[in-house]
């Protein structure tokens, strides 16, 4: 996959981790450095107390067209908080929702 980036993509936006029950939640801005063969929609998880590394999770794909440049395709977190249920909602560069199951590490689609 070309990781090459242009001048025409601006830089993904800053999404601050957020931090539940000693685990620290953000955004991998490269999902290759975490083991996920995609850039943006990753989450990775990691203790709160000394960084290490939960878990990873492809919140949700991204398809590249080869005939267009990668990294004008990339859709990166744009926000990011827990909800009053205890679920953590992701919203992507595009406006679409994700909902996190933190516990089951598992992502769908919001309503």
């Amino acid at each position: 996959m070309d990781l090459e980036s242009s001048a025409d993509r601006l830089p993904p936006p800053e999404v601050p981790p957020v931090e539940r029950d000693g685990v620290r939640y953000a955004q991998a801005e490269d999902g290759h450095a975490v083991g996920v063969d995609q850039m943006g929609g990753v989450l990775v998880a990691t203790s709160a107390s000394n960084g290490q590394r939960l878990w990873t999770l492809s919140v949700y794909g991204n398809p590249l067209d080869p005939k267009q440049e990668a990294d004008a395709q990339w859709l990166f977190f744009e926000s990011m908080a827990f909800d009053p249920d205890g679920r953590l909602r992701i919203v992507n560069e595009a406006g679409q929702a994700y909902l996190v199951d933190v516990q089951a590490r598992r992502a769908t689609p919001a309503a």
